[in-house]
Parts: structure tokens; C-alpha cells; sequence
């Protein structure tokens, strides 16, 4: 794979693109999502390809929806974590883990048709319109256009949509299938 379409790549120049757009340094940046210059470093040269959480907090801290960090959320294909370099061995993910990505289109009040629910954790931002995040024994989450949540896959979790419909990136770690 070429490095122009390797994802950590892609994602490390739109983080630089960004962050020279605001007129930030590295170290300024860093700073912002509380790591180290270094760490930062090698996000945009694509050393390393950043978490869910770092991802969330570099869109955060770039004032940014994280779609924009990501190369093409129309078709993002699956890719294995464990081929991925990462930063701490010790919080590496177990082998066969797959990161994938998702947009989805609600129309107005469609609810998909049934919860998700698999090993691993999801980010979810809504792109355009409102959605309400549905998960087992807690209070609907009502999300608007530009809004991300972290979710724990561990807990059945649907989305509904609101009056105008949504369209929904989200990002997701699982072991192995996803629906």
C-alpha cells in the first residue's frame, strides 16, 4: 500500500493541514488534547494511527467535525488494528480487532432496525440533521448536526432519527463482524 493511501497517512496530513490552518504549533497542539509534542509528531507524519479518543480530541481541539480527519467517510474499508503501528504495546488491541467505518442515512423518525452490539467502542457524529442515541436502560441521547459520542459497543445501541432525517458517520473498533 502506497503511503498516499494508507489511513494513517491521510489522516496525519489532514491533522497537519489543520493545525497549520489555525496557526498552531505542535507543541500547541499537544497541549490542547494532553500529550506530548512528540506523540503529535507522529500522528501527522503517520507513524502511527490514533485512537478513537485522540481522534475525537484532535477534532476537538482543531475545531473540526472528525469526519474531515478521515480519508473519504463515504467508503472507508475495514482494517486489522493489529497491523497498525501503535504508540503504547501495553493498550495495544488484542489481534483480529477490526476498525470500520459507517455512514448512515436515516430518513426523518426512521429508527434502525435493530441494536448494535459487539466487543469494542464506536464513535458516532451526526453529519447532517438530529438523531437521538437509543441504548438499553439509560435516557435517549439527542444528538444534532456536528455532534460526536463516544459509545461502549458492550451495550445494545440503535439510532433514531429526528424531524429531518441524519446522515451518520460512525467509526467503530470490533472483534470481528460488525452490523
Amino acid at each position: 500500500m502506497s503511503d498516499e493511501q494508507r489511513p494513517a497517512t491521510a489522516i496525519g496530513a489532514a491533522v497537519r493541514a489543520r493545525r497549520r490552518a489555525l496557526g498552531l504549533s505542535m507543541r500547541d497542539l499537544s497541549g490542547l488534547i494532553g500529550t506530548s509534542q512528540p506523540f503529535v509528531s507522529n500522528i501527522e507524519n503517520g507513524r502511527i494511527f490514533p485512537s478513537l479518543r485522540t481522534l475525537a480530541l484532535l477534532a476537538e481541539a482543531l475545531d473540526v467535525p472528525s469526519d474531515e480527519l478521515l480519508r473519504s467517510p463515504e467508503k472507508v474499508d475495514a482494517t486489522t488494528i493489529d497491523e497498525l503501528p501503535h504508540p503504547d504495546a501495553d493498550a495495544h488491541p488484542t489481534p483480529g480487532r477490526l476498525l470500520h467505518a459507517l455512514r448512515l442515512t436515516l430518513e426523518p423518525h426512521e429508527r434502525e432496525a435493530r441494536p448494535r452490539l459487539h466487543s469494542g467502542e464506536e464513535i458516532v457524529r451526526v453529519l447532517r440533521g438530529d438523531a437521538a442515541l437509543l441504548r438499553e436502560s439509560e435516557a435517549p441521547r439527542a444528538l444534532a448536526a456536528g455532534d460526536a459520542i463516544w459509545v461502549d459497543g458492550g451495550v445494545p445501541h440503535r439510532l433514531h432519527a429526528g424531524s429531518s432525517g441524519a446522515d451518520i458517520l460512525i467509526v467503530a473498533t470490533t472483534g470481528g463482524e460488525w452490523s
